[in-house]
């Protein structure tokens, strides 16, 4: 039952993320983390979503050529933030983490939904992408989440779909990339953690066939319309799901 669960989260995660670039580790991360410990589930997540980001890269790779440079500042500040994510791994409560992460979320959703007018360019974005950089990479250090700011951030500026996904992808190998090597020196990889991740690798492929069909079918308006849509839900569970932890304050 343990092993149907994580399966089926990881089936349906990673065709999310064929369809938008993320939804993988939103979904398998807490599957996995019911049944072992949370830096486990971060490192079982870590090397699948690593390497379904490069196979979405591969996809959008024509994007290349429309230039990766204004993303910068939010690839640098995601890596300071990752660094701080994971020294406070072991001392945050995941909960609050999670509970702050899907509040964000559906503020900026509802933003963007408001003001579609204010959509801005990628050389527009500076100052946004480092507090948001820092942000996900500070998710990514302490709940395993980045993509889903990384969504946020992409999905507020004019881009075609190709262009996001390429760029969404870049960004979380160069997240998981650190991740991975900091969770390696840790300790992280288990033999249990390997054999877990080789499992759960099956399910994983098999969902993200399904969901590059399905990406390949979506007209421009209506893929960002359902990323949004898939972002907004996935925020309004994780707020539901970690509400409990305001109760401590009180």
């Amino acid at each position: 039952m343990n092993l149907l669960l994580v399966f089926v989260a990881a089936f349906i995660g990673s065709g999310l993320k064929a369809i938008g670039g993320f939804g993988f580790a939103t979904l398998a991360t807490p599957a996995i983390a019911l049944f072992w410990d949370v830096p486990t589930a971060i490192a079982v997540v870590s090397i699948p979503t690593m390497l379904t980001s490069v196979l979405n890269g591969w996809r959008a790779r024509e994007a290349i050529e429309e230039g990766l440079s204004p993303f910068l500042p939010f690839v640098l500040a995601s890596l300071a933030g990752l660094g701080l994510g994971l020294t406070l791994l072991f001392s945050t409560d995941a909960r609050f983490m999670k509970l702050f992460l899907g509040a964000f979320l559906i503020g900026q959703i509802l933003w963007q939904w408001a003001h579609p007018e204010k959509a801005r360019t990628p050389e527009d974005s500076l100052f946004r992408g480092l507090w948001m950089g820092a942000l996900s990479g500070g998710m990514l250090g302490t709940v395993g989440m980045p993509s889903h700011v990384m969504a946020a951030y992409l999905t507020g500026m004019n881009l075609s779909k190709t262009r996001y996904l390429f760029v969404m992808s870049i960004i979380q190998i160069t997240l998981r990339v650190a991740t991975i090597t900091s969770l390696f020196v840790a300790g992280a990889y288990t033999g249990e953690a390997v054999v877990l991740m080789l499992i759960v690798s099956v399910p994983v492929f098999a969902g993200f066939f399904v969901g590059t069909r399905l990406f390949k079918r979506l007209p421009e308006q209506t893929f960002f319309r359902t990323v949004k849509a898939i972002l907004f839900v996935m925020a309004l569970s994780l707020v539901i799901a970690n509400r409990e932890i305001l109760y401590t304050f009180l």
